[in-house]
């Protein structure tokens, strides 16, 4: 891509978090869009390139600085949201009139069913938006231009999504699944109240029951599959600064073979160009392998009925603002790979 004409304008909200970091990061690198807009209400008027980490060996920082989001004025090809749980809904009727897109990737718009919705995101609730919103994950949904808000999947549900989708929709299993997530410290974001002490150097259940994620996988497999899971889903903590491993535990149907699984999940993934399968024989899914990267590892092994597939995802890439921009490169006709990180980046060991 040459020249400015076709850069499309962008703004970040809530841009001091790791995933408004992280998208900055990804933004600037990419070829077809100019961010001239970040939030952060604590940090505004301060150095954009000075306050983040991945920009402190820039030899000239460059001129944009924090604002707060009452300052946001213009038009914008797209705005990526970031904000805490709850906020965008008391700005939504603002900001629409400033964007021909929200990126979202809070969990406010997330969830269909108004009775979920109350329990798990009351705010949605509380604010009309005439400009509707979609849920649309990179990989499987259709674009709705109808629909003002694109809301991403949360990075616990889009693991999971991985792990079970070829299962569902080539209809391999019976209805009832056990997935347990595990997840690195980033994904409760800066104001987590857990503090390092008692995450080093351990390993513990962070939500049994109730995860608001749970809700969002079955409507995402019901609504793209029109077939439904009885799920049981929990949430473990890793010692880790980043990275999702998703496993899930599933009864094959009778007669479903383990070449049945496999030619399923490659020939759901093949074409999809950040879903990795891994076939058995050839190593299981890691997150050191995948983190860093806006790739996804998926492997799903088969002992007679019983079936294990597992997904890994940098929670910060793939689980968020990752694919808040693989969303916006088909939303706005960019090739679905541009200005996301590729094979080659990441450092082993």
């Amino acid at each position: 891509m040459s020249g400015t004409a076709q850069l499309k304008k962008a703004a970040i909200l809530g841009g001091s978090g790791f995933t408004g970091a992280e998208l900055y990061r990804l933004l600037r690198r990419h070829p077809g869009f100019e961010v001239t807009f970040i939030s952060s209400e604590s940090n505004a008027g301060l150095s954009v390139d000075k306050y983040y980490t991945a920009s402190i060996h820039r030899k000239k920082p460059g001129g944009l600085k924090f604002s707060r989001v009452s300052e946001l004025d213009g038009h914008y090809d797209a705005i990526f949201s970031c904000l805490p749980t709850g906020e965008l809904p008391k700005l939504i009727g603002q900001l629409a009139e400033h964007a021909d897109y929200i990126f979202n990737v809070s969990g406010d718009y997330r969830i269909a069913d108004t009775t979920l919705l109350q329990r798990y995101y009351p705010e949605t609730l509380k604010h009309d938006f005439e400009g509707g919103w979609h849920y649309f994950v990179p990989e499987f949904s259709e674009i709705d231009r109808s629909k003002k808000v694109v809301n991403l999947p949360g990075c616990m549900a889009v693991a999971t999504i991985y792990t079970l989708y070829p299962l569902v929709a080539h209809d391999l299993i019976e209805e009832r699944v056990i997935t347990d997530a595990k997840t690195g410290s980033s994904g409760g974001g800066k104001s987590t109240s857990e503090h390092h002490a008692e995450r080093t150097n351990n390993f513990r259940a962070y939500k049994v029951h109730g995860h608001r994620h749970k809700p969002e996988i079955e409507q995402a497999l019901t609504y793209h599959l029109a077939r439904t899971v009885d799920l049981q889903f929990s949430v473990y903590s890793l010692d880790l600064p980043r990275g999702i491993m998703a496993t899930s535990y599933s009864l094959l149907k009778e007669g479903v073979s383990a070449v049945d699984v496999r030619k399923a999940f490659y020939g759901t993934y093949a074409s999809k160009p950040f879903l990795h399968f891994i076939p058995a024989g050839n190593g299981t899914p890691m997150i050191k392998t995948v983190n860093g990267t806006n790739y996804a590892e998926i492997g799903a092994y088969v002992e007679g009925r019983n079936c294990v597939s597992l997904a890994t995802i940098d929670n910060l890439i793939k689980g968020a603002a990752g694919q808040a921009v693989q969303a916006a490169n088909l939303y706005f006709g960019f090739p679905e790979e541009e200005g996301l990180p590729r094979e080659g980046e990441r450092a082993w060991p």
